[in-house]
Protein backbone atom coordinates (compact mmCIF):
# COMPACT_ATOMS: atom_id res chain seq x y z
CA UNK A 1 0.00 0.00 0.00
CA UNK A 2 1.44 3.34 -1.04
CA UNK A 3 -0.86 5.26 1.39
CA UNK A 4 -2.07 7.70 -1.69
CA UNK A 5 -4.95 8.41 -3.67
CA UNK A 6 -5.24 7.85 -7.24
CA UNK A 7 -5.60 11.30 -7.52
CA UNK A 8 -2.31 11.69 -6.12
CA UNK A 9 -0.83 9.31 -8.01
CA UNK A 10 -2.03 10.62 -11.54
CA UNK A 11 -0.68 14.13 -10.34
CA UNK A 12 2.69 12.42 -9.16
CA UNK A 13 3.43 10.72 -12.70
CA UNK A 14 2.14 13.81 -14.39
CA UNK A 15 5.13 15.66 -12.32
CA UNK A 16 7.42 12.77 -13.50
CA UNK A 17 7.24 12.73 -16.92
CA UNK A 18 7.30 16.32 -16.96
CA UNK A 19 10.39 16.05 -15.31
CA UNK A 20 9.57 17.87 -12.27
CA UNK A 21 11.18 16.38 -8.72
CA UNK A 22 8.39 14.48 -6.55
CA UNK A 23 10.82 12.00 -4.05
CA UNK A 24 10.14 14.34 -1.19
CA UNK A 25 6.23 14.65 -1.76
CA UNK A 26 5.05 12.17 0.82
CA UNK A 27 7.61 12.23 3.37
CA UNK A 28 7.50 16.42 3.14
CA UNK A 29 3.12 15.71 3.88
CA UNK A 30 4.45 13.35 7.05
CA UNK A 31 6.91 16.51 8.53
CA UNK A 32 3.90 19.01 7.68
CA UNK A 33 1.58 16.70 9.56
CA UNK A 34 3.88 16.41 12.55
CA UNK A 35 4.97 19.50 12.81
CA UNK A 36 1.32 20.97 13.32
CA UNK A 37 0.78 18.34 15.71
CA UNK A 38 3.39 19.96 17.71
CA UNK A 39 2.43 23.50 17.18
CA UNK A 40 -1.22 23.91 16.02
CA UNK A 41 -3.24 25.05 19.39
CA UNK A 42 -6.35 22.55 18.28
CA UNK A 43 -4.25 19.70 18.52
CA UNK A 44 -2.04 21.30 22.31
CA UNK A 45 -2.43 20.48 25.78
CA UNK A 46 -2.84 23.14 27.77
CA UNK A 47 0.73 22.76 28.38
CA UNK A 48 1.61 22.81 24.78
CA UNK A 49 2.55 19.05 24.63
CA UNK A 50 1.03 17.37 21.54
CA UNK A 51 -2.44 15.63 22.54
CA UNK A 52 -3.28 11.77 22.41
CA UNK A 53 -5.29 12.09 19.22
CA UNK A 54 -8.75 10.03 19.02
CA UNK A 55 -8.39 8.86 14.90
CA UNK A 56 -11.81 9.93 14.32
CA UNK A 57 -14.25 13.12 14.91
CA UNK A 58 -14.89 16.49 13.71
CA UNK A 59 -12.57 18.45 15.46
CA UNK A 60 -9.25 17.62 17.85
CA UNK A 61 -8.84 14.03 15.87
CA UNK A 62 -6.40 12.62 13.54
CA UNK A 63 -8.83 12.28 10.82
CA UNK A 64 -9.07 16.27 11.20
CA UNK A 65 -5.47 16.78 11.69
CA UNK A 66 -4.77 14.53 8.35
CA UNK A 67 -7.58 16.72 6.65
CA UNK A 68 -5.92 20.02 7.17
CA UNK A 69 -2.46 19.17 6.67
CA UNK A 70 -2.31 15.91 4.96
CA UNK A 71 -3.00 16.25 1.57
CA UNK A 72 -4.92 13.84 0.21
CA UNK A 73 -3.41 11.15 1.80
CA UNK A 74 -6.46 9.21 3.54
CA UNK A 75 -6.17 9.18 7.42
CA UNK A 76 -6.28 5.42 7.75
CA UNK A 77 -3.25 5.14 5.37
CA UNK A 78 -1.14 8.41 7.26
CA UNK A 79 -2.13 6.75 10.35
CA UNK A 80 -0.63 3.05 9.26
CA UNK A 81 2.52 4.40 8.08
CA UNK A 82 2.90 7.03 10.49
CA UNK A 83 2.93 3.47 13.03
CA UNK A 84 4.98 1.54 10.64
CA UNK A 85 8.02 3.82 10.75
CA UNK A 86 7.71 4.36 14.60
CA UNK A 87 7.25 8.21 15.01
CA UNK A 88 3.86 7.51 16.26
CA UNK A 89 2.16 5.02 18.87
CA UNK A 90 -1.40 3.65 18.45
CA UNK A 91 -2.57 3.41 22.67
CA UNK A 92 -4.29 0.83 23.93
CA UNK A 93 -7.12 2.86 24.36
CA UNK A 94 -6.97 3.54 20.90
CA UNK A 95 -5.85 6.86 20.66
CA UNK A 96 -2.45 8.14 18.58
CA UNK A 97 0.43 9.63 20.47
CA UNK A 98 3.00 11.51 18.62
CA UNK A 99 7.01 9.92 19.55
CA UNK A 100 8.69 12.25 17.31
CA UNK A 101 8.49 15.31 15.55
CA UNK A 102 10.18 14.45 12.12
CA UNK A 103 10.47 11.41 9.64
CA UNK A 104 13.50 12.70 7.04
CA UNK A 105 16.29 10.45 9.44
CA UNK A 106 13.75 7.71 9.80
CA UNK A 107 12.59 7.16 6.25
CA UNK A 108 16.16 7.38 5.07
CA UNK A 109 16.95 4.56 7.83
CA UNK A 110 13.90 2.36 7.04
CA UNK A 111 14.68 2.53 3.27
CA UNK A 112 18.58 1.23 3.95
CA UNK A 113 16.95 -1.25 5.91
CA UNK A 114 14.20 -2.81 3.76
CA UNK A 115 17.12 -2.23 0.81
CA UNK A 116 19.85 -4.08 2.62
CA UNK A 117 16.96 -6.85 3.67
CA UNK A 118 15.01 -7.74 0.94
CA UNK A 119 17.51 -6.79 -2.19
CA UNK A 120 20.88 -6.98 -1.33
CA UNK A 121 20.97 -9.81 1.08
CA UNK A 122 18.53 -11.92 -1.34
CA UNK A 123 20.60 -11.08 -4.17
CA UNK A 124 23.68 -11.96 -2.64
CA UNK A 125 22.25 -15.36 -1.59
CA UNK A 126 21.20 -16.29 -4.93
CA UNK A 127 24.77 -15.42 -6.14
CA UNK A 128 26.51 -17.64 -4.03
CA UNK A 129 24.21 -20.49 -4.72
CA UNK A 130 24.99 -20.41 -8.36
CA UNK A 131 28.78 -19.55 -8.04
CA UNK A 132 29.08 -22.50 -5.75
CA UNK A 133 30.46 -25.19 -7.10
CA UNK A 134 30.16 -27.89 -4.41
CA UNK A 135 26.17 -27.06 -3.85
CA UNK A 136 24.45 -29.55 -5.19
CA UNK A 137 21.62 -27.52 -5.59
CA UNK A 138 19.90 -26.27 -9.02
CA UNK A 139 21.49 -22.96 -10.22
CA UNK A 140 18.63 -20.18 -9.24
CA UNK A 141 17.30 -17.83 -11.88
CA UNK A 142 19.15 -14.41 -12.06
CA UNK A 143 17.76 -12.21 -14.89
CA UNK A 144 18.13 -8.36 -16.04
CA UNK A 145 17.21 -6.76 -18.78
CA UNK A 146 19.38 -3.54 -19.61
CA UNK A 147 20.33 -0.86 -22.42
CA UNK A 148 22.53 2.26 -22.68
CA UNK A 149 20.41 3.73 -25.44
CA UNK A 150 17.91 5.09 -24.42
CA UNK A 151 17.22 8.79 -25.49
CA UNK A 152 17.36 11.12 -22.10
CA UNK A 153 13.47 12.50 -22.97
CA UNK A 154 12.05 9.33 -23.18
CA UNK A 155 13.77 7.71 -19.64
CA UNK A 156 10.64 9.02 -17.89
CA UNK A 157 8.20 6.80 -19.99
CA UNK A 158 10.63 3.96 -19.94
CA UNK A 159 10.85 4.29 -16.10
CA UNK A 160 7.01 4.74 -15.86
CA UNK A 161 6.28 1.37 -17.74
CA UNK A 162 9.09 -0.30 -16.77
CA UNK A 163 7.87 0.15 -13.19
CA UNK A 164 4.36 -0.92 -13.94
CA UNK A 165 5.42 -3.82 -15.29
CA UNK A 166 7.12 -4.77 -12.72
CA UNK A 167 4.46 -3.80 -9.92
CA UNK A 168 2.36 -6.31 -11.76
CA UNK A 169 4.63 -9.20 -12.13
CA UNK A 170 5.05 -8.82 -8.48
CA UNK A 171 2.10 -9.02 -7.76
CA UNK A 172 1.23 -11.99 -10.06
CA UNK A 173 3.96 -13.55 -7.87
CA UNK A 174 2.98 -12.62 -4.56
CA UNK A 175 -0.24 -14.47 -5.77
CA UNK A 176 1.26 -17.85 -6.13
CA UNK A 177 2.76 -17.66 -2.51
CA UNK A 178 -0.28 -16.73 -1.10
CA UNK A 179 -1.77 -19.96 -2.95
CA UNK A 180 0.86 -21.83 -1.51
CA UNK A 181 0.63 -20.45 2.25
CA UNK A 182 -2.76 -21.87 2.23
CA UNK A 183 -2.34 -25.06 0.18
CA UNK A 184 -2.25 -27.42 3.74
CA UNK A 185 -4.21 -25.12 6.22
CA UNK A 186 -6.23 -28.27 6.75
CA UNK A 187 -2.91 -30.77 7.14
CA UNK A 188 -2.48 -30.61 10.82
CA UNK A 189 0.77 -32.56 10.60
CA UNK A 190 4.14 -30.57 11.29
CA UNK A 191 5.72 -29.88 8.84
CA UNK A 192 8.99 -27.41 8.38
CA UNK A 193 8.42 -24.13 5.95
CA UNK A 194 11.01 -22.60 4.29
CA UNK A 195 11.39 -18.65 2.99
CA UNK A 196 11.37 -18.01 -0.61
CA UNK A 197 11.19 -15.01 -3.01
CA UNK A 198 11.36 -12.96 -6.26
CA UNK A 199 13.25 -9.84 -6.58
CA UNK A 200 13.17 -7.50 -9.40
CA UNK A 201 13.79 -3.89 -9.01
CA UNK A 202 14.59 -0.71 -11.91
CA UNK A 203 17.72 1.03 -11.71
CA UNK A 204 19.03 4.39 -14.19
CA UNK A 205 22.78 5.59 -14.02
CA UNK A 206 23.01 8.77 -12.41
CA UNK A 207 24.70 10.11 -15.33
CA UNK A 208 24.97 9.60 -18.94
CA UNK A 209 29.07 9.75 -18.84
CA UNK A 210 29.70 5.99 -17.49
CA UNK A 211 27.77 3.00 -19.15
CA UNK A 212 27.97 0.21 -17.33
CA UNK A 213 25.67 -1.74 -19.12
CA UNK A 214 28.18 -1.74 -22.41
CA UNK A 215 31.41 -2.84 -19.90
CA UNK A 216 32.92 -6.48 -20.28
Amino acid sequence: MTGLTRKEVRRIRDKNESGENIGGTRGTLMVVLLHQWYTEPDFLNPDGTPLDLPFDGSSNSFSELVRRFGGDIPPGAMRTELVRIGVVEELINGRLRPLKRNVSKNEMHDRLIDGLTVVIYPALVALANNTDNESSSPTWVMRTASTSRVREKDVPRVRRIGSDRLTDLVESINDLFVAYETLHDDDLTESSDKSVGVGVFYFEEKTSESHFFDKT
